[in-house]
C-alpha cells in the first residue's frame, strides 16, 4: 500500500468513526441541546473520533474504496448514531412528558414555554425537570457513562453493520416505557390535584351560592407548586433510576444488534 492510500484509508475511516458520534450527539441530551453552538458539537464529535480512532483502527476494519459504496456506509454510520441517540435521548422525553401532564392538571397547559435545551415549545414543568435532571447528571458525571456506551458500541456494532437493530417490537416497548414512566414521574402531583379537585367539585354542591371558581385556580396553582417542592427531595433517586433503566436500554440495543 503506497502513502497515498495509506492517507486515503485512515482519512476513511476516521470520516466514518466521525459520522457515527456526531449522529449521537445531534439527539443525545446535553450534547445535542440548541444551546450548544454547532462548531462546539462538531469539535466534541471530532474529540471523540480521536480518541476512539485507536481502538477502531486495531480491528483493521473494511473500508469500501468505491465512492458510492463508501457514502452508503457513511449515511449507514451516521443513522446507527441517531438510534443510539435516539434511545438515550427518551430519558428526555419521559421528564418532558411528566411534565405535560402536571401542566395540563395544573392549568399551565396554555402558557408552555420555549424550552432552552432544544428551542421547541414545551411545558414549564417539563423545563423545570429538565433543567434540574441535567444538572444532577452533569454533577455525578453521568455524562461520562454516555460517552463509554458509545465507545462499547464499537464492540456490538462494528462499522458497515451486516445487520439491522433490534425488531419493531424493541421500540414499541420503549414507547411504552416512556409513557408509563412519564405518568409514574407526574403522578404525585397530577394525582394530588386530582384530589384538590374532587374537593373542589363536592365543595360547589354543599355550597352553590360562593364563586368557589374564582379562587381555585390560584390555589391550584400554589397547591400544585408545594407538592412539587415536596417531592423535589426524592428526584435525584428517580432521575438515577430512570437513568439506570436508560443505559439498559443502550445495551439491550446494543445485544440486540450484534445478533
Amino acid at each position: 500500500m503506497s502513502l497515498a492510500q495509506l492517507l486515503q484509508w485512515n482519512l476513511s475511516l476516521f470520516i466514518l468513526i466521525l459520522s457515527r458520534w456526531a449522529g449521537m450527539i445531534i439527539l443525545a441530551p446535553v450534547f445535542g441541546a440548541r444551546g450548544v453552538p454547532t462548531l462546539i458539537r462538531l469539535s466534541l464529535a471530532g474529540c471523540f473520533t480521536v480518541v476512539v480512532y485507536p481502538l477502531v483502527f486495531a480491528t483493521n476494519p473494511t473500508i469500501p474504496s468505491e465512492m458510492l459504496p463508501y457514502v452508503a456506509v457513511v449515511i449507514k454510520e451516521v443513522l446507527v448514531g441517531l438510534v443510539i441517540g435516539y434511545v438515550i435521548y427518551l430519558l428526555t422525553a419521559i421528564l418532558q412528558g411528566a411534565g405535560q401532564l402536571i401542566d395540563f392538571q395544573m392549568g399551565f397547559t396554555m402558557g408552555a414555554a420555549i424550552d432552552p435545551v432544544y428551542g421547541a415549545q414545551s411545558p414549564m414543568m417539563g423545563n423545570f425537570q429538565m433543567v434540574l435532571a441535567t444538572m444532577l447528571l452533569l454533577s455525578t458525571n453521568a455524562h461520562h457513562y454516555l460517552i463509554a456506551a458509545m465507545v462499547k458500541s464499537y464492540a456490538f456494532i462494528p462499522l458497515n453493520p451486516s445487520n439491522l437493530p433490534i425488531d419493531y417490537h424493541f421500540f414499541v416497548e420503549l414507547v411504552a416505557h416512556v409513557f408509563s414512566l412519564s405518568i409514574q414521574m407526574g403522578l404525585p402531583v397530577f394525582g394530588a390535584l386530582v384530589v384538590s379537585d374532587i374537593g373542589v367539585g363536592l365543595l360547589m354542591r354543599t355550597a352553590p351560592q360562593f364563586n368557589i371558581f374564582s379562587v381555585v385556580f390560584p390555589v391550584k396553582v400554589i397547591f400544585g407548586l408545594i407538592i412539587l417542592f415536596l417531592s423535589v427531595s426524592f428526584f435525584g433517586e428517580a432521575v438515577s433510576h430512570l437513568f439506570k433503566m436508560n443505559m439498559t436500554w443502550i445495551l439491550n440495543l446494543f445485544q440486540g444488534w450484534k445478533q
